[in-house]
Order: C-alpha cells, then structure tokens, then sequence
C-alpha cells in the first residue's frame, strides 16, 4: 500500500507540490505558537509541591499610630507576639478550621514576596534557592500539605526548632545529598544538618517548581494567617459566618482583618500579568489553529472530493470503503510528515540563532533537570506535536469526505464526473 501510495502522490506531483508549500508554511508559524503553549502547558500540569484546596488567607495589618484606636501598651513587642498568637489561636479552634499557621511577608509557596539566595557548598560551587520564612511551632507544614520526600512527616516537621545549624530543605538542592540526615559544610566552615526534606515547591505557581530552604522567623513579622478547611465542611456556607466572627473577633491590640479570601484567589491576584501572558498565547495558538483546520482541511477535502472518479473506479475493483480510507489516509500522513519535517528544519535555523522558548525561573539547581533545557529534546518533542496536530487535521479533512464518496455506488461516483 505504501507503494501506490507514494505512486499515487508522484501521479499529482504538481497539486501535491501545492499543498506540500502550503503544508511547510503553516508548520513553520505553527512551531511558533506551539512551542511556547507546550512548554508552558507542561510546566503547568507540574506537582505545585503543596494544596491549595480549602486553603484560605485572613490578612492582618495593625493601626497606624496616628489612628485614634492605636493603643501604645499594645505596641510592645512581646505583646504583639502574644496578640497574634491569639490570633491564630482562634481561627485554628473554629468550628470547620482544621488548621491554622502565619505567613511571613506574603512569601511561601504561590507568595507574592520571595527571597533568592544561594548556598555556596565549595568554593566552585554556589547553588542558588529561594529562602522561605516561617514560625517553628505552629503548623506551616501541616496546614500547607507540603510533599514530604521521604523522613519526618509535616507533623514531625511541625514539632522541629531548628537549632543549632539544622534545616528544612526541599530534596536535592544539593549535590549527591540523601532527603534528611545529611551534613555539610558551606565555603566559610560552617556546619548544617538536612533534619526533614520536602518536594520541589512553585512558588511561581507559572514556572517549574523550585529549590527551597526554610528558614525560621519570628511571628512577630507575620502579615497574614493561613488555616485550612476540613474536607467535610462546604466552605460558602462556613465563609458567610466566618467573615462576620473574623471581623469582630480578631481585632486583637492594634491588630485587624483586613480580607479574607481563598488562597487560589490570592495567588491567582498576585500572578495576573503571568497568568495573563500565558493565556493569550494559548488564546492565540487556539485561534490559529482553528484557522488551520479550516484551511488545511479545506484543501485537503476539495482535493478528496476531486478524486471521486478514482474512488469509483477502486470501488469497481472491490475495493472497501476501510482500505480506500487507509490509503487515502497514508497518503495524506506522508505528505504531511515530509511537509513538518522541512517546516522543522526551517523553524531550525531560527531557534539555532534566538534559542527556543524557556519559562523564566527566580531560582533553579544545576542538579534539576526539565526536557526543555535539553535543546535536542526540546526540539524533537515540539516538533512531534506539532506534527501530530498537522496529521490530525490533515486526516479530518481527508477522512470525512472519502467516507461520504465511498458510500455512493460506482457507476454513480462514474457518471457524476
């Protein structure tokens, strides 16, 4: 088959040659389109390293001195500590609240804040990461479902001080490092421990997840309380009498709610420009697309239906409507595969000399590794899309109208053309 197949394609080497340009043309905008929108979209579907779901934020601010219900006593350091763990108190011990924690300057996973760093292991050796604040004690790890990587358990974590040069990390940050129980020394001599390890973490909820240490902060700098929702609780219903309790029930010292919202919300306010950018590509791949289909499988259809002589003849000869779709099929799959391949070679010549399309990272180990830092493979396998996306329209517009001809008797096919 794949020989009358390719004699098939010789016979109308000029009408192929057409569409064959046609083809190479729109594979070559298509690798523009599609390459963004793949990688991206992988980068997407990534493990986020924590849940969301039925995570919430309450965001506290305290009175500015010149209000008239600042109150000086309050004020004392010790005292706002106090105050806000009173705070998170409460909404931990709502009804519905499984549990409760502080965020340190908008920052953690989905954060708005962030702080890149880098551990220098040996003098040649700096691996960079994001530092991530938080309060020892009071269930951060619990209340994020943070991805343990083997070792203690977030509950575990959560009982953890800290002391004495030991950290929380996520899982290879370093080179040749076991999840927990490692020591090393940085360039300067000083002494760590890895106690408990956790996944990699997006704090960039649009870029890959990332190297992260955790570092322990006082309470006194938190802007925010972070609880999360037992599963069995409908959270419009809770949120209704929440707010109203929250409202008169956390103005604690100087402290006071200023908004409570999901914390997909919060992230999703926070990365709007990011978020945006990327659905504007995929707005505009989608809408090429579909401008593709209805060319490319337009032509391909009137040529289909150019052929119903040929279709009535093979009929004639007993041939099957399977086996004239197959062939029909086949010859459109080897136009369309030489067709991508040189729209690749071409689209080649200018990622050789702009790169290909990688997802910016605040912060990246040199010992994780993403198939679209590979240049080979990130060639080869949006080029595979790309080509399975032409095939399939190729196919529909082949498909549909051969399957109709093939119905209509021989001599009927004969005597129309």
């Amino acid at each position: 088959m794949i020989r009358l197949a390719l004699k098939n394609l010789w016979a109308r080497k000029r009408r192929n040659g057409w569409l064959m340009a046609e083809l190479i043309v729109v594979s070559v905008i298509l690798w523009h389109f599609a390459d963004p929108v793949t990688v991206q979209t992988y980068v997407n579907m990534l493990p986020d390293g924590f849940d969301s779901e039925n995570l919430y934020r309450i965001s506290i601010q305290e009175y500015d001195p010149s209000s008239y219900r600042y109150r000086e006593e309050e004020a004392e350091s010790e005292t706002r500590q106090e105050n806000m763990w009173r705070i998170r108190d409460r909404v931990r011990n709502y009804p519905g609240v499984e549990s409760a924690t502080f965020q340190i300057g908008g920052g953690g996973p989905g954060g708005r804040s962030y702080t890149a760093t880098s551990i220098q292991v040996t003098e040649d050796i700096s691996v960079s990461h994001i530092q991530v604040d938080f309060v020892p004690k009071s269930d951060y790890f619990t209340t994020f479902r943070y991805q343990t990587a083997g070792g203690p358990s977030t509950e575990q974590m959560d009982r953890m001080t800290l002391e004495n040069g030991e950290l929380i990390m996520t899982e290879n940050i370093l080179p040749d490092a076991p999840s927990f129980g490692y020591r090393y020394k940085n360039a300067l001599g000083d002494e760590f421990k890895i106690v408990a390890s956790v996944r990699p973490v997006k704090i960039h909820l649009n870029k890959p997840p990332q190297q992260v240490r955790f570092v322990k902060s006082g309470v006194q700098d938190a802007d925010a309380i972070i609880f999360r929702l037992r599963d069995d609780v409908d959270p419009d219903a809770f949120l209704t009498d929440f707010r109203e309790w929250a409202l008169r029930e956390l103005q604690l010292g100087n402290y006071f709610v200023v908004q409570i919202e999901s914390y997909d919300h919060y992230i999703s306010q926070g990365y709007f420009s990011n978020t945006y950018d990327y659905g504007v590509q995929l707005l505009l791949g989608s809408f090429f697309l579909f401008c593709i289909f209805f060319g490319v499988s337009g032509s391909f259809w009137m040529q289909t239906r150019a052929r119903r002589e040929e279709i009535g003849i093979l009929k004639s000869f007993g041939a099957t409507s399977g086996k004239m779709a197959r062939l029909f099929l086949l010859e459109g799959l080897i136009l369309t595969t030489v067709s991508v391949f040189l729209g690749a070679v071409i689209y080649l010549q200018y990622a050789l000399h702009t790169g290909l399309y990688q997802p910016e990272n605040t912060c990246f180990s040199p010992f994780v590794h993403y198939w679209y830092e590979s240049f080979k493979l990130h060639y080869l396998i949006v080029s595979a899309v790309v080509w399975l996306l032409m095939v399939l329209i190729v196919s529909f517009g082949i498909y549909v109208p051969v399957r109709g001809i093939s119905r209509i008797a021989p001599t009927e096919a004969l005597h129309e053309e």
